[in-house]
Order: C-alpha cells, then sequence, then structure tokens
C-alpha cells in the first residue's frame, strides 16, 4: 500500500490532494471509512460488558473501565463519522444508495448521542465499583441502535455493492 503523494490526472496533470480525497482515502487507494468503524463498535460492546462484569463478579475497576471506553469511542466515532461524511457527499443526491447512507449515517448520531447521555451521568460516580442499572440499560440501547445502524452500512456495501472512495 504505498502513499500517493499528489493526485496525477491520466493527462499528467499533477496536483495536491483535497481534504475530502485524504478523508476518503484516494492517496491510499482505499477507502477510510470501514477501517475506523471498528473502533466504536468494539468500545461499545466492550463497555457494555464491563458494565455487566462489574455487576456480576468482583472486577473492581469494570465500570471505570467502561467509562474510558465510552469516552474513546467518541475519538473513533469522530473518525468514522469524519469519513463517513467524506464518502456520502459524493453520492448523488436522488440515489437509493444516499438514502441508506442517511439513515445509517442519522442512526449512528443516534447510539452516539445515546452514549453521550450515559457518559454523562456516569462521570462522577466512574468510581463505583458496580455499574448502575441505568448505565447498563443504557449501554444495551445504545448497542442496539448501533448494530442496527452498522447492519446498514453493511447492507450498503454488501447487497448494494458500494465500495467507496466517492463513487455512486
Amino acid at each position: 500500500m504505498a502513499i500517493m503523494l499528489k493526485y496525477r490526472a491520466p493527462t499528467g496533470e499533477t496536483r495536491p490532494w483535497t481534504l475530502r480525497e485524504i478523508l476518503q482515502g484516494k492517496p491510499i487507494d482505499r477507502p477510510t471509512h470501514p477501517m475506523l468503524v471498528h473502533f466504536p463498535i468494539a468500545f461499545y460492546i466492550g463497555a457494555l460488558g464491563l458494565d455487566v462484569l462489574s455487576r456480576i463478579g468482583r472486577y473492581p475497576a469494570a465500570s471505570l473501565a467502561a467509562t474510558w471506553l465510552i469516552l474513546g469511542s467518541f475519538a473513533g466515532f469522530a473518525g468514522a463519522a469524519l469519513t463517513g461524511l467524506a464518502e456520502r457527499a459524493t453520492m448523488r443526491h436522488d440515489s437509493r444508495i444516499r438514502t441508506r447512507a442517511t439513515r445509517h449515517m442519522l442512526l449512528q448520531y443516534a447510539a452516539v448521542g445515546i452514549f453521550v447521555a450515559d457518559f454523562a451521568i456516569r462521570w462522577s460516580h466512574r468510581h463505583d465499583l458496580h455499574a448502575s442499572f441505568l448505565w447498563i440499560a443504557l449501554d444495551l440501547i445504545g448497542v442496539l441502535v448501533m448494530t442496527v445502524a452498522s447492519d446498514i452500512g453493511g447492507q450498503m456495501v454488501f447487497k448494494i455493492g458500494y465500495r467507496g472512495l466517492g463513487g455512486d
């Protein structure tokens, strides 16, 4: 995987990459959105698992670790959202794929909103030995919403055949 430092057109013209092209992964000839989505997904599920472990076992740091995983998921979400928005911007406005991408995006924003609320509620109690049932409920709802949204993203790739890098 070589990094192309400048865009070279078939006509021989060269120019710097635009920010959108960099976010889409064109300099590395790979879509970047699929590379980044795994982090918030794994961190959301990990936070749920750690919160449940803090309730059923003797894991005194589990709920604190879950809180930090949620914070980490926000960084992962930021990267995934930026690259996803750059990809969505290249889709035709009236296309079926853009409609699905919009649905996928809005559900992912809803999931992160649930985790922001979860994080805000838990922050002042993050050192508690056991996760509250409210934290676990919010984790579970957020994971379920994220799962539905991720399925829509998967359908875009595997059922419709959208492969990214700025094409419709």
